[in-house]
Parts: structure tokens; sequence; C-alpha cells
């Protein structure tokens, strides 16, 4: 069935005097779920297989995941994080002066595209620096897995290729020494517990 022969049948529904105001509420409902289904908005990202990296592997997820793509891991080379959907926030943390503005992926998007399913994450850096971050507080905020600052892609020596990064200006109670631990620049892998 088209999308105007499904608008056509259900605006009709909708005008007719012998359907009750329920009946109508209902089918425009319906309609609207069959839109967008139809326009692709009602699959989750993690419905989707995950792709296969073709660079080099720049963020790894493991633990308790449902997609994978490498080994009961994610991997993601640059090309797959810029993939998923970009977000910007304009944020000064402490190890740099002012604030700037930074681009990546919400950690909320790729908890969501791999199907995490834990309580806790461990942020491991490439020089083995890490820590373990519960979930749920994060949850309430945009927190951004960084690949740029200001517009440039983030190179090692920039605390990237990915940065974990707090909007702390915008939430000022994630601007103490604990929530900064969990800002780990030169992030390498998140290992959902």
């Amino acid at each position: 069935m088209t999308k105007l022969a499904l608008f056509t049948r259900y605006r009709s529904a909708a005008n007719g005097t012998a359907a009750s105001g329920q009946q109508v509420k209902a089918s425009l409902v319906r309609l609207l779920f069959t839109l967008l289904a139809l326009a692709g908005w009602g699959a989750p990202l993690s419905a989707a297989e995950l792709a296969a990296p073709t660079g080099p592997v720049v963020l790894s997820v493991t633990g308790q995941i449902q997609q994978t793509n490498a080994d009961d891991q994610a991997d993601f080379d640059y090309r797959l994080l810029q993939s998923l959907p970009q977000k910007e926030i304009r944020t000064g943390t402490p190890w740099t002066k002012g604030a700037h503005v930074y681009r990546g992926v919400l950690l909320s998007d790729m908890l969501a595209r791999v199907g995490a399913q834990g309580n806790v994450m461990r942020a491991i850096a490439l020089n083995d620096y890490h820590v373990d971050i519960p979930l749920q507080g994060l949850r309430n905020y945009p927190v951004l897995l960084a690949t740029h600052q200001d517009g440039k892609q983030m190179r090692i020596r920039d605390k990237g290729p990915v940065w974990i990064v707090l909007p702390l200006d915008d939430y000022p109670e994630l601007n103490t020494k604990k929530h900064h631990e969990t800002m780990v620049w030169q992030l390498s892998s998140l290992d959902i517990r």
C-alpha cells in the first residue's frame, strides 16, 4: 500500500461521521506509526548489523553488548564513528584554555548502537589509565565521545583520537574532580559491565 493510499484511507476514516472519536484517534496513531516505519524512523540504532572497520580501529566496545563485528566486540574505525549521528557541544575543561566546540558521537547513541546492557562502563585509555563509570548517572547528560575540537580532528597529542567530554559549562554539577576523572582522553576502549 502506498503512502498516499494509507493517507487517503485514514483521512477518510477521520472525516467519516460513523467513526467515533476513539476510532479516529486510533486510526491517526496507526497512521503516524506506519509513516514513521515507512520512513525508517521506527528502527533503533542497534537494529542494523554493525559493519566491520576498514581502517585502523580507534575505539573498541566490549562486554555486555549485543552488536559485534569482531570476536565478541564492536570495533570502530574513524569512518564508522563518523557514520553515527554527530553532535556538537561547547564547553571548557580543566585542561584547556577557554571554551571549545567538540564534535563526536553521544555516548548514549554509541551504547544504543552496540546494544549495551550493563550498569558500569570501564573507560580505558591508550596508556592503560582506566576508570569505572556508573552508566545510570551519565544517562541524564549529553556525554560526548569527541573526535573533533574546534572543527579539527583530534590527534593523539591533542587528547584524541577519542576523548570523553562532559558538558561542564551547561551542567555545573558535573564540574567536580570526581567527574573530571571520567573525562578519559586518548580513549581506546569501553568495557560494558
